[in-house]
């Protein structure tokens, strides 16, 4: 069950958020090649933390402060996929907190974002579980790729509603 008390705040207007949204990142996906230290989620969370349009990144915050979770929209996530964007990236919530409504309301919060810029449609790269929660939030399956010696990609992605849609009136 979503709190009350949830916000869903921007990384550049809380730079404060950096380092503990880019540990629970960390946390999570240490284990990939290239990208097993903290140092490395720290900038890239930096990177992310637009203020002006693209990158852009959302933090669900609770009344105590802490992070929740968070997801980010980027340009382009892979070469090979750069006739399509934005993309949506860093899509975590913190493990005792989810099922609770968390990434559905980042997702709906970046969602009217993406509408209020002008986007017409979102994309994202995904694998496992994740498919089921990207669907669940609207993404439709577009391909799946398999790139030589990589895991296969999952691609998805859905329109942006407009107006009084994007914002669930």
């Amino acid at each position: 069950m979503l709190r009350s008390s949830l916000t869903i705040e921007s990384l550049a207007d809380r730079p404060d958020l950096v380092d503990p949204l880019a540990r629970l990142r960390w946390q999570e996906w240490a284990d990939h090649s290239g990208r097993e230290s903290l140092l490395w989620w720290i900038r890239t969370t930096q990177g992310e933390a637009g203020a002006d349009g693209v990158p852009v990144t959302l933090v669900a915050v609770d009344a105590a402060g802490d992070v929740l979770g968070g997801m980010g929209l980027i340009t382009v996530e892979h070469d090979e996929l750069a006739d399509r964007g934005p993309w949506v990236v860093g899509v975590i919530v913190r493990s005792d907190q989810r099922g609770r409504g968390i990434g559905g309301a980042l997702m709906t919060s970046l969602t009217t974002w993406a509408a209020d810029a002008g986007y017409a449609r979102l994309w994202v790269n995904a694998g496992g579980r994740a498919v089921d929660f990207y669907r669940r939030c609207g993404f439709t399956i577009t391909e799946v790729l398999r790139p030589p010696g990589r895991d296969p990609m999952t691609i998805l992605s859905r329109a942006v509603p407009h107006g009084r849609e994007a914002r669930g009136r």
